[in-house]
């Protein structure tokens, strides 16, 4: 495995604000044109940031290993599927309770995708790195056009970020430590003026040109266009990421080690996010007041979630799980 840097803590740390922030926007995009674009400005790049991040540590499935991959994946996601569904019918943001394992809640089709990632590189290990990175990018564009790839185990999700994973997995730090030797401010706020620019100019943009959940069909007018819309979109988020990665502190800092934690923190701001949905927080007028309230409640949010109490007694509901999984079933 890759060794940890304090880079790589300090840009998962800074993206995880970002998700949080993002799914706290939310419910007030339609309210003013701002708040619209920032929150697809964020889309465009941190989950893709976040899954190349993944393949750059991710060493791929080797013998013997499967089980284990198992426990840091699809463990997680059948508790938190049941925690969760169990949570929506308990706040009333579903009308009863319904467990269904195929179609992730929410936020946990990262898991899934990160376990399917994980598997993929056994093959795509055996080609050139070039090779590899063609044929997930052709994926990645043609699924769009297979309505039969949905939702179910986030599918569709896996395929078109598939390519981001890959590009993390054969990730260069030396070439990026050498772009930032130079311009890098300017290459970054090119980068990211470029993506907000065309964001303002895309008036029929919405969220699965970012999402990645759902076939052409359902999101695009003109179907037939979305591979090219796609990789459009996919280059984007890639200029989104070289942006982002090139403005990241490299030295360690007050919240470098709190990056270690941002799993616990994706899997639990969930509660937050979706119990303030639950309390109508869209009837509210925002205000400048109330964005600037937003944003330093993200950054509180993240911070506290990310304390090491909770990840502890995360690993030890996990670790308690596992034990009464093995002794019922194995």
């Amino acid at each position: 495995m890759k060794q940890r840097m304090a880079f790589f803590d300090n840009a998962k740390f800074i993206l995880m604000v970002l998700v949080v922030f993002s799914h706290l926007l939310e419910p007030f995009i339609e309210d003013w044109q701002g708040y619209h674009n920032l929150y697809y400005f964020i889309f465009m790049f941190h989950m893709p940031a976040f899954i190349l991040i993944a393949g750059y540590f991710s060493k791929g499935l080797q013998k013997g290993k499967v089980g284990k991959v198992m426990k840091k994946t699809l463990l997680p996601y059948l508790i938190f599927q049941l925690v969760y569904s169990s949570y929506y019918a308990l706040i009333g943001l579903e009308n009863r309770f319904s467990w269904d394992v195929l179609v992730p809640n929410w936020s946990l089709w990262f898991l899934v995708s990160l376990f399917c990632w994980q598997c993929s590189l056994g093959l795509f290990n055996k080609m050139p790195p070039w090779l590899a990175l063609t044929i997930g990018t052709m994926l990645a564009l043609i699924v769009g056009y297979l309505p039969f790839i949905d939702r179910n185990l986030a599918m569709q999700r896996t395929f078109v970020f598939l390519p981001f994973f890959l590009i993390g997995h054969y990730f260069s730090w030396e070439k990026l430590v050498a772009i930032r030797k130079h311009h890098r401010y300017s290459i970054a706020l090119i980068g990211f003026g470029s993506i907000f620019a065309f964001i303002d100019q895309f008036e029929t943009f919405n969220k699965y040109l970012v999402f990645g959940s759902k076939p052409y069909e359902d999101f695009l007018s003109a179907p037939q266009l979305g591979a090219f819309v796609r990789l459009l979109v996919m280059i984007l988020g890639f200029v989104g990421i070289l942006s982002f990665l090139l403005l990241v502190p490299r030295q360690r800092t007050f919240y470098t080690d709190l990056g270690k934690n941002t799993l616990t923190v994706y899997l639990l701001q969930g509660f937050i996010v979706k119990g303030l949905r639950a309390l109508n927080i869209a009837d509210i007028n925002l205000g400048i007041m109330g964005f600037i309230g937003v944003l330093l409640f993200s950054i509180l949010l993240t911070f506290l979630l990310a304390a090491s109490k909770w990840q502890q007694l995360y690993l030890k509901v996990k670790v308690g799980l596992q034990k009464k999984a093995l002794k019922k079933y194995g």
